[in-house]
C-alpha cells in the first residue's frame, strides 16, 4: 500500500472515529468504517473474508438493535398518550389562579379558622362573587356554571388573618400529542405539559 493510501485511509478513519460518542459507534459509522477497510485494503493481503462476514453480521445486528430501540421507545410515547387520553374528564394539580368550568379548588387554612372567604371574579364581566365557608363545612368549591373566575382566598380566626393555601384542581378537556411530549389542554383554552403531572381525582 503506498504512502498517499495510508495517509487516506489513517484519515478517514479520523473522520469516522470523529462522529463516534466515547466508547460507542453508531450503525453510519459503523458502515462508513466498514466501507473504508474494503477501500484500502492491502490488494497483496486481502484481509480474510470471514472477518468481513463477521463485521457484516455484527453491523445486521447493531442495525436491528437500533431499530428495536426505536420501536420502543415509539411505543412508550404511544402508551403515555393513551393514558392521557383515557384522563379527559378528570382533574390535575395545576399551578393557576383561575378557575374554568369543571375545574375545583380547595382551600386549606394552616392554623385553626372560623372562616374562609372566597372571592370569584368573572373573567368576561369583571362580577364578583364572594362565597363564605364556615369551620366544618366542605373547604372544596367546584365551578358548575359555564364562566371562567379569577379566584382569591382568605381565612380568618377571631377577625384576624390566617394563611391559607389555595390548590386549583383543573379538569382536562384535551391533550396535545407530539414528539416532544403530552400537552394537556383544559376547558379554559390554557394548558399544562403532561411531564410530572398526576391525575387527582374525576
Amino acid at each position: 500500500m503506498s504512502v498517499a493510501s495510508t495517509a487516506a485511509t489513517n484519515t478517514s478513519v479520523a473522520n469516522t472515529a470523529t462522529g463516534m460518542k466515547s466508547g460507542t459507534i453508531d450503525k453510519e459509522a459503523f458502515l462508513s468504517l466498514l466501507v473504508t477497510q474494503l477501500k484500502y485494503q492491502d490488494p497483496l493481503n486481502p484481509q480474510d473474508p470471514s472477518e468481513f462476514v463477521s463485521e457484516l453480521a455484527q453491523f445486521s445486528t447493531l442495525e436491528q438493535l437500533t431499530n428495536m430501540s426505536s420501536s420502543l421507545d415509539s411505543l412508550a410515547t404511544k402508551t403515555t398518550s393513551a393514558q392521557w387520553i383515557s384522563a379527559i374528564g378528570k382533574r390535575v394539580n395545576a399551578p393557576s389562579s383561575t378557575l374554568s368550568p369543571g375545574d375545583e379548588v380547595v382551600i386549606s387554612p394552616q392554623s385553626d379558622y372560623d372562616t374562609v372567604t372566597l372571592k370569584l371574579k368573572d373573567s368576561s364581566t369583571g362580577e364578583v362573587t364572594t362565597k363564605t365557608l364556615y369551620k366544618g363545612e366542605s373547604l372544596t368549591y367546584t365551578n358548575d356554571g359555564d364562566s371562567t373566575y379569577a379566584i382569591a382566598a382568605q381565612a380568618t380566626k377571631n377577625g384576624t388573618a390566617v394563611s391559607a393555601v389555595v390548590t386549583v384542581l383543573k379538569k382536562i378537556a384535551g391533550v396535545s400529542m407530539s414528539d416532544t411530549g403530552n400537552t394537556l389542554v383544559f376547558n379554559d383554552g390554557s394548558t399544562m405539559d403532561a411531564t410530572g403531572a398526576t391525575v387527582i381525582t374525576e
